[in-house]
This record gives C-alpha cells, sequence and structure tokens, in this order.
C-alpha cells in the first residue's frame, strides 16, 4: 500500500468505524446512513455473512487456524471462532480493532482470538489453515502482492471476496470515498484470481453475488 493509500485508509476507517458496525443491524447514526446501510451496506454484509457461515462449515474451520487479513469490526473473524477457529485478525485501523475486541468479549470469543493493528502488505504474517481477505484489496493499489502474501501463508484455503465492476455502486462508492480523501481501486476480478494462482493456489470455488464475488482458493499436492 503506498503511504498516502495507507494514511488515507486508517483515517477514513477509523472516522467509519462505528457506522460501519452499525450496519451490520440495518442502523444508522442519521437519515442518509441509515437509508445506505439499510439498503446498500447492511443487505450486502448480511447475505456475505450466510455465504461465509455455509463455506466455513463446507470448509470445516472448527479447531483450524484462521488469519483475518484486514477485519473491519471483526464480524467474520466472530464468525470463524464462534464456529470453533482460532482467529488471529489483523485491521489497520484502531477503532475498528477496538470495536471488534468489545464484541468479542460480549461473545465470550476472546480467548479464541488475537486483535493486531497493521498494515497486511508490510506486517509479519503467520501461517493458518485459512486465510481470509474480505472486502480488503479494493483499498490496495498494488494488490497482487498482498494476494501473493496470503496465499504464501495459506496451508490449505485462501479466501477473497472481492466487490464487482457495477457501474452504480462503483459511482457511489467513489462518491463517498472522494469526499473522505480515501483511495478506492476497483480491480478486474480476473486479475485478483490470476494473483492467487501465480502465488501457487487453485481456485476450486467461485460464488457471485450482485455486489461481490466470493473466491475460494485451495493449496493442493
Amino acid at each position: 500500500m503506498k503511504p498516502q493509500d495507507t494514511d488515507s485508509a486508517r483515517s477514513y476507517f477509523d472516522a467509519l468505524a462505528p457506522e460501519y458496525n452499525r450496519a451490520f443491524d440495518l442502523t444508522g447514526r442519521n437519515l442518509a446512513s441509515a437509508f445506505i446501510n439499510r439498503f446498500f451496506r447492511g443487505p450486502t454484509f448480511a447475505k456475505r455473512m450466510r455465504r461465509l457461515e455455509a463455506l466455513f462449515g463446507r470448509l470445516g474451520v472448527k479447531g483450524s487456524k484462521v488469519l483475518d487479513l484486514g477485519c473491519g469490526s471483526g464480524q467474520v473473524s466472530l464468525l470463524a471462532a464462534s464456529m470453533g477457529a482460532e482467529v488471529r485478525a489483523i485491521d489497520i485501523a484502531p477503532r475498528m480493532l477496538q470495536i471488534a475486541r468489545e464484541s468479542a468479549v460480549r461473545a465470550s470469543l476472546l480467548d479464541r482470538m488475537t486483535f493486531e493493528e497493521g498494515d497486511i502488505s508490510t506486517c509479519a504474517l503467520s501461517e493458518a489453515d485459512l486465510v481470509l481477505l474480505v472486502g480488503v484489496i479494493e483499498y490496495y493499489k498494488d494488490f497482487a502482492p498482498v494476494v501473493q502474501r496470503a496465499a504464501s501463508v495459506t496451508r490449505r484455503h485462501l479466501v477473497i471476496a472481492h466487490t464487482n465492476r457495477v457501474a452504480y455502486r462503483m459511482f457511489l462508492r467513489r462518491v463517498l470515498f472522494s469526499a473522505s480523501g480515501a483511495n478506492l481501486y476497483f480491480h478486474p476480478m480476473d486479475e485478483v484470481k490470476a494473483a492467487a494462482i501465480q502465488g501457487g493456489l487453485t481456485l476450486v470455488d467461485e460464488q457471485r453475488d450482485h455486489a461481490y464475488t466470493l473466491l475460494t482458493f485451495e493449496r493442493r499436492g
């Protein structure tokens, strides 16, 4: 991540953290944010969580080590921990991590989880059975090295959830991000797949939704 991308992402998500977390409840701090969370962000998050829960069940996360890169306010990490995984979660935004830790305490899951502040493009990564990049790589202009770093520490599976290039959603998100001074990149899905494959993994499942695609890669041999 370029220094300006790092700084803008940290600032943007630190400011967004409470509102981002409210999207999972379909609420907002005002009418505008409540509208966005109820009709755009929230439904997308809810559907993505249902798909991830089903996928984690198929992959058998119970008893495994999970590395959640760019964990945000922790919902995916908490889901994996609730299903019996040991989770290491990393994010660049301190307020996101604070919310994640508080949620883990309320859910009595903190003993299975560690939360760390860091830029996933440069911080030290440990090997894990399952590595997650959920809604993350669009904030990195040079995304391929991030994907390949994730692939290099994956023992079994890498799961990437990446935004589809839908014209009206791209426009709306660019407007929101530009107003906050943050950078956003809509990388072509084929290039995302290629980066993971170049990292030595095989694409084994692809679930396309209107707003995003869920890609599952496997280490073979």
